[in-house]
């Protein structure tokens, strides 16, 4: 039941309230990035074989053309062994008819069928020898040597048997925007992401002077310590200039209309102060704008708040 003559209104809101603090911010720019060795190279089993006993210890500095592994194709050898032995019976068996031929006792064109024979077999054993022979695997040029399968292990096709690491060492490079490039320098920071934390992955080196024709900017990184093969893409995090933010709270952050805003306390009344998301961390926001090192801003129930609307503060 309603009274003349009565205000009727509900009562403020009741907020929590908190200090911002001012924090240093490095722009995160995450990056794909495609790792190049132009003397590295990975030595792939040409069909499938058993990786034989190491022909070098591994870390190990050989020259160009150096046998590095063996590799045991147990069906390929048995193969070559079966068309040696029909072609030397074939080659017997020529040999034969060419002395009949002689005697009169078997017409010429027998004995030279014979001999076409005897070549069509040897030039399968040769080929099947030559086959055997890859097996060999040899350095194209000089490094270091790092083996990705170990003695006995049975490899397909295709398979990595050895790395082979020329000097310079691997890096990598990565496409960016003008304005992600404009935010970069050489000497940049770039992290990964490892078990759930970011680790260091080296350095950016290197900027390109001017955008590509499609209008991207290269960056190159290097000094990630771990085993790399050209051609592997991964996902980095380039870390930008140094600059002052200030942080708070997730929980205090409200986007409207898609416009970014603080609520300060401010006699009583909460203050809607636009601000500009910088980088959301975990439970922080860092943001930029006029909100000071120290202002109390309100970080609990912001969704129900208007710009001037009275509340109530709760400790």
């Amino acid at each position: 039941m309603l009274v003349p003559g009565l205000a009727w209104g509900t009562a403020p809101p009741a907020v929590h309230v908190t200090r911002a603090t001012r924090a240093v911010y490095r722009p995160a720019i995450p990056v794909f990035a495609r790792v190049h060795g132009p003397e590295h190279a990975m030595v792939q089993a040409p069909y499938d074989a058993i990786m034989g006993p190491l022909s070098v210890a591994p870390g190990s500095t050989v020259a160009a053309g150096a046998i590095v592994a063996r590799l045991l194709p147990m069906s390929l050898a048995a193969t070559v062994r079966a068309l040696q032995a029909q072609a030397q019976a074939a080659h017997t068996t020529y040999e034969q008819a060419r002395v009949l031929a002689r005697q009169g006792l078997v017409t010429p064109a027998h004995a030279q069928s014979l001999k076409a024979r005897w070549q069509a077999d040897a030039a399968a054993w040769q080929a099947a020898g030559r086959r055997l022979a890859r097996g060999t695997v040899r350095a194209p040029f000089a490094g270091t040597v790092r083996y990705t399968a170990a003695p006995g292990a049975w490899l397909t096709r295709g398979t990595d048997v050895v790395a082979i690491g020329g000097a310079g060492g691997v890096y990598e490079s990565c496409a960016l925007t003008v304005r992600e490039a404009g935010r970069l320098y050489v000497g940049a920071r770039a992290v990964i992401a490892a078990h759930g934390s970011m680790r260091p992955a080296g350095r950016v080196y290197a900027l390109a002077a001017r955008a590509d024709r499609l209008g991207f900017v290269r960056a190159y990184v290097r000094g990630l310590r771990r085993p790399l093969r050209p051609g592997q893409v991964l996902r980095l995090t380039l870390l930008g200039h140094r600059q002052d933010a200030i942080a708070v709270p997730q929980s205090a952050l409200m986007v409207r209309h898609g416009r970014a805003r603080l609520y300060v306390l401010q006699h009583g009344r909460a203050r809607a102060v636009p601000v500009k998301v910088l980088r959301i961390d975990g439970r922080r926001v860092f943001v930029a704008g006029a909100v000071g090192r120290g202002a109390p801003v309100i970080d609990s129930g912001v969704a129900r708040l208007r710009d001037g609307a009275t509340v109530r503060v709760i400790r």
